[in-house]
């Protein structure tokens, strides 16, 4: 018996529409508090890792991560770990940028001496130093751009609320 045969057998059309699939309300998981598995799953995230590869690197599937993902305790996470990673990215480069001077002066003397501090530096060594110095001052050339954006509407007091947290967290972290 083929599918058309099958379908013409069962096929009833006074039975009515199936009612166990015609309710309408699409089933979702919505995290209410974040468990280890929900923390492991924002870590990645933050990283930049997709649905399906959060998914197969936690052994669980793509759609539960997205439901994690979209889940309204896991997004408040998300902003926080963000802008706490963001103070420690400004933190960073200040302290960077407060030692470049330092450490292009010692290039300066392995240049002009071949040595730091009495110790002799090979060419190649200085070179490598040197180039690391100004890429970090003077900004490395992008190798790739990855960019994720999200679009929302803050006020004032909203945005000084999200900076004082991110000082608390990254000040507890410290």
């Amino acid at each position: 018996m083929n599918a058309q045969e099958t379908q013409q057998k069962y096929y009833d059309p006074n039975r009515g529409p199936d009612l166990r699939r015609a309710s309408g309300v699409k089933k979702s998981y919505v995290v209410r508090e974040m468990q280890e598995r929900h923390h492991e799953m924002a870590r990645l995230i933050l990283l930049g890792k997709n649905n399906k590869e959060v998914a197969e690197m936690l052994q669980c599937t793509a759609a539960s991560v997205s439901q994690v993902r979209n889940s309204p305790v896991v997004k408040e996470k998300l902003t926080l770990m963000k802008a706490a990673r963001d103070v420690g990215c400004v933190d960073l480069a200040k302290e960077i940028a407060s030692i470049a001077p330092i450490a292009l002066e010692r290039v300066k003397e392995a240049l002009e001496t071949g040595s730091v501090n009495g110790v002799e530096v090979g060419p190649s060594e200085i070179l490598k130093q040197a180039n690391s110095i100004l890429d970090r001052e003077m900004g490395k050339a992008t190798q790739r751009i990855d960019t994720r954006n999200i679009h929302g509407h803050f006020s004032l007091d909203d945005i000084e609320a999200i900076k004082q947290k991110a000082k608390d967290l990254a000040g507890a972290a410290a």
